[in-house]
């Protein structure tokens, strides 16, 4: 809900605090570089000191930083608690994947698939709000309104989370060293790279569909729509399936017909139907981005590792974030042809990505 929040009222934070292009868009860097460094941390925190501290943690940095940010006069402070909520931002899914590892050690592809919809969700009912909240009160309210949302949210995990049950795993900690094993550092680059397709495709996809596809805004307003029910969709249905088949199976089995439908998105469709279909089916093939690869590594880490290994995979995550729409921006710039460079930044990863999966030993489970 923050984040859609933000990418909502960013015109009217724009003016309020006189920003340009760059200023603005180092909003979201501010808060992506911030999460990327903390995410590790948290993750191992979650390990040593138990999963709903850091959770607990997590949701009122969310909510202090966020609600603040809503009320700051200047500049400095405006960037300052946007940091703030990056580190909540980072504390975050690292402690919520490790609980629903320890709640379904046996299904943790749909608990970690339930995350990634969830956070779709918390996405479009953000993007509502904010939009019904600015329009009537202006931005200040819709940023303090979503910080008291996630005070209450912070206040019901509080009374409904129990740590007193926690596995043995989670309080006996393995090693930091012994975590980092050759399969979690291979994952953390599969991350990276599938991470880049993510954040690529939700950074440009728009502007390509509107200057090279000739779509209307309307028109590539219920495609993008599309793309994100489908990301959801994609998400809960690969993860129920990787809990039977195995993770790395439905990975690479999903990824290399992702890289297809997203050549054939890009390079071959033209009308908006088409494309409509065509992002639908690379939305869910390519769902597995992060959720499976986070439930793979808590799989293939230590025993009481599942935070730790968590915290790695989301630290790469967001920092694919901040760098892969630069380097698609780099690509547009370089080919002159906007529809070469989506090809390059989403089919050509994806290939790379389901190759490298396949170098991951899985455990059986």
């Amino acid at each position: 809900m923050m984040v859609a929040t933000l990418g909502i009222a960013l015109p009217e934070i724009r003016q309020t605090f006189s920003l340009s292009e760059v200023a603005a868009g180092s909003l979201f860097s501010v808060m992506m570089l911030v999460a990327a460094l903390t995410s590790g941390i948290a993750g191992r925190l979650a390990d040593k000191l138990g999963r709903k501290r850091i959770l607990i943690t997590g949701l009122s940095l969310l909510a202090v930083g966020f609600g603040c940010a809503g009320v700051s006069n200047q500049r400095i402070l405006f960037f300052s608690f946007l940091a703030l909520t990056g580190i909540g931002y980072g504390f975050t899914p690292p402690s919520l994947y490790a609980i629903m590892s320890d709640l379904l050690p046996h299904r943790r592809g749909l608990g970690a698939s339930l995350v990634s919809v969830t956070y779709g969700i918390g996405g479009a009912v953000g993007a509502l709000l904010a939009s019904r909240i600015s329009a009537v009160y202006g931005w200040r309210a819709a940023f303090v309104a979503v910080g008291l949302i996630g005070a209450a949210d912070m206040l019901l995990q509080l009374y409904w989370i129990r740590d007193a049950h926690r596995p043995r795993g989670a309080t006996h900690a393995s090693s930091f060293k012994a975590a980092l094993s050759l399969s979690i550092l291979i994952l953390a680059m599969v991350e990276f790279i599938g991470g880049s397709v993510f954040w690529s495709c939700a950074a440009w996809t728009p502007t390509a569909l509107r200057t090279a596809k000739t779509l209307s805004l309307q028109e590539t307003g219920w495609i993008m729509s599309l793309l994100s029910i489908a990301n959801m969709l994609g998400s809960f249905c690969l993860g129920s399936l990787s809990d039977k088949l195995g993770r790395r199976l439905v990975i690479t089995a999903s990824a290399f017909p992702a890289a297809l439908a997203a050549f054939m998105v890009f390079y071959w469709l033209d009308s908006a139907i088409a494309i409509g279909a065509g992002i639908f089916v690379f939305g869910v093939l390519k769902a597995s981005v992060p959720a499976l690869i986070v439930a793979l590594a808590q799989e293939t880490a230590p025993a009481g590792s599942a935070g730790t290994a968590a915290g790695i995979i989301m630290s790469l995550h967001y920092t694919s974030g901040v760098i892969a729409p630069l380097i698609a921006a780099k690509l547009i710039t370089a080919t002159d042809d906007i529809l070469l460079a989506m090809v390059l930044v989403s089919s050509v990863p994806l290939v790379i990505y389901g190759t490298l999966v396949g170098a991951v030993r899985e455990r059986s489970r």
